[in-house]
């Protein structure tokens, strides 16, 4: 299942068709639908974006489902992915905004989120960077509506919205 989450051709010459993929293992939690959707819609003027849901590992073991969600994570999301884990560099959101105004021309970004047991090493292993949003250890359902809304916040930084209150 995908959600569209805008289009990028909306507004100002200065923007970019930056396009961005927000790839995640599992269905998203029906409670927080609403504020996930909210975020998606915000991000429209702003970027192109859409969140894929990848299915959930069926082995019997944590390993074997971690390694069936790696094959379906390894074939969608493209070269140059940021995974998130709990493990990985905590940044501000002015950070985001920064890495996001460094982003070149039309890039399409991927962004990882694992299912309930984490991800393979070799998941780990093709990320070119790993992105924490907390040192907790958070449900992957709460982690997708925080990842959207700092997507928007960046965004809303680098455009000078008023979203975003230092």
């Amino acid at each position: 299942m995908a959600a569209a989450c805008g289009d990028s051709s909306t507004g100002g010459a200065s923007r970019r068709a930056v396009k961005l993929r927000l790839i995640v293992v599992g269905r998203g939690a029906s409670e927080l639908a609403d504020f996930e959707a909210r975020f998606v819609q915000r991000l429209q003027p702003f970027t192109s974006c859409s969140v894929i849901e990848l299915p959930d590992g069926k082995g019997r073991q944590p390993a074997q489902r971690k390694q069936q969600e790696a094959a379906s994570i390894l074939g969608k999301a493209g070269k140059g992915f940021v995974l998130f884990d709990e493990r990985g560099r905590q940044m501000s959101s002015i950070q985001w905004a920064d890495w996001f105004g460094s982003q070149q021309g039309d890039a399409q970004l991927d962004f990882v989120i694992g299912g309930a047991d984490g991800v393979a090493d070799e998941v780990r292993a093709a990320a070119a960077a790993t992105w924490g949003l907390s040192q907790l250890t958070l449900p992957h359902q709460l982690v997708r509506v925080v990842a959207l809304e700092q997507f928007y916040r960046a965004f809303t930084i680098l455009r000078g919205h008023p979203y975003h209150r230092p």
